[in-house]
C-alpha cells in the first residue's frame, strides 16, 4: 500500500468515526473546534506558504500575556491548528496565559526537516512581534504531542546545538527557544528507542524508502540527541497502555535530561492509560501541564 493509499484510508476511517464533522482531508482527521466564543486573532501569517499560519487565543486583561504554545500531533500528516485537540488547553485562558496553535506542513507535501523549521520559525515570529500581539516573549512554554512531541522536542532542544538553526524567514537573529516544554506521549530516538510505529510514517516524513540507509541524516534529526546542560524544564507525560509509543520512550528521555546536574525534568506515567487516551486531555491533568509551567516560567 502505497503512502498516499494508507493516508486515505485514515481518511475514510476518521470520517466513520466522527460522523458529525466534515473529514475530507488530511488535515481534518483533527476537526475544528469552534473559536466563536474566544478573543482570538485567527490565521496569522509567520511565513509566505498557506500552512504557515497560527492562532492567537486571549485571556481577559491587557498583557503581556505568558504565552503556551501548542505543536499538534498527527503522524507527521494528519492535523491542524485550532482542532478538538487544542481546546482543552485553552484551560490556559482562566490562568492569564495566550494560547497560540500553529499549523506546519505535512507531509507528504513536504518532508523533514521543513516542519521543524517552520516550528522554529513561529517561535522566532512571536517573539518579534510580542509587543504587538501584546505577549511576554521571555514567557512562552511549548506543548506537543505525539508526532508533535517529536517535533516540539527537536524544534526547542536544537536551539542549543545550533542545528536547523538558520531561519526561513529571516529572523534568524531572535532566539526560537522557549522557556518551558511540555511533551505527552512522543518518541525521541528513531534507531536506539524505536517507537513502535509503522515505518512508512517516518519513510513519509524523511521523504526516503530506506529507512537504514539514512542512519545520518535520523540520527541527527532525533530530539533525544540534542538534549544539553541548557535543556529546559521539561514535562513529561505518557500512558502506560501506549501500544502504538510504549512509555519507555519518555523513561530514556528522562533519563538523558537528568544526567545533567541542574536540568528539571518531571514525569509522569498515567496507569493504563493509552496513546493519546481521553484522560490526558481531562481539565485536572491538563492543570497539571500549566501548574508546571507555572512554576518553571521566568517570574516577573
Amino acid at each position: 500500500m502505497t503512502t498516499q493509499e494508507r493516508i486515505q484510508k485514515a481518511i475514510e476511517v476518521a470520517a466513520k468515526e466522527k460522523p458529525g464533522y466534515k473529514i475530507t482531508t488530511a488535515a481534518e482527521i483533527l476537526p475544528l473546534m469552534d473559536a466563536s466564543p474566544y478573543r482570538t486573532q485567527l490565521d496569522l501569517a509567520y511565513g509566505d506558504r498557506d500552512t504557515e499560519r497560527l492562532d492567537i487565543f486571549y485571556p481577559d486583561g491587557e498583557g503581556p500575556f505568558p504565552v503556551f504554545v501548542e505543536i499538534h500531533g498527527g503522524g507527521f500528516y494528519f492535523g491542524q491548528k485550532r482542532s478538538i485537540e487544542f481546546e482543552p488547553f485553552l484551560l490556559g485562558l482562566k490562568r492569564g496565559y495566550a494560547c497560540v496553535s500553529l499549523n506546519y506542513t505535512l507531509c507528504p507535501d513536504t518532508h523533514y526537516p521543513l516542519p521543524v523549521q517552520e516550528i522554529k520559525g513561529a517561535l522566532r515570529f512571536l517573539k518579534k512581534n510580542a509587543e504587538k500581539f501584546r505577549l511576554d516573549p521571555d514567557r512562552i512554554a511549548v506543548w506537543g504531542g505525539s508526532a508533535g512531541a517529536f517535533l516540539a522536542a527537536l524544534a526547542v532542544n536544537s536551539c542549543d546545538t545550533g542545528f536547523l538553526e538558520e531561519d526561513l524567514f529571516g529572523n534568524s537573529s531572535i532566539s526560537a527557544k522557549p522557556a518551558v516544554l511540555a511533551l505527552w506521549y512522543g518518541f525521541y530516538d528513531y534507531f536506539n528507542d524505536r517507537p513502535g510505529r509503522d515505518d512508512w510514517m517516518f519513510q513519509n516524513f524523511y521523504g526516503v524508502d530506506d529507512l537504514s540507509s539514512h542512519q545520518e541524516l535520523i540520527t541527527c534529526s532525533c530530539p533525544i540527541n540534542h538534549i544539553t546542560n541548557r535543556s529546559v524544564p521539561t514535562f513529561l507525560q505518557h500512558g502506560t497502555a501506549d501500544n502504538t509509543v510504549p512509555y519507555e520512550k519518555s523513561v530514556a528521555y528522562q533519563k538523558v535530561l537528568n544526567a545533567y546536574p541542574g536540568r528539571v525534568c518531571e514525569i509522569e506515567l498515567l496507569e493504563g492509560a493509552e496513546h493519546a487516551d481521553d484522560r490526558f486531555f481531562a481539565p485536572e491533568n491538563v492543570s497539571k501541564v500549566f501548574d508546571f509551567i507555572d512554576r518553571n516560567l521566568p517570574q516577573k
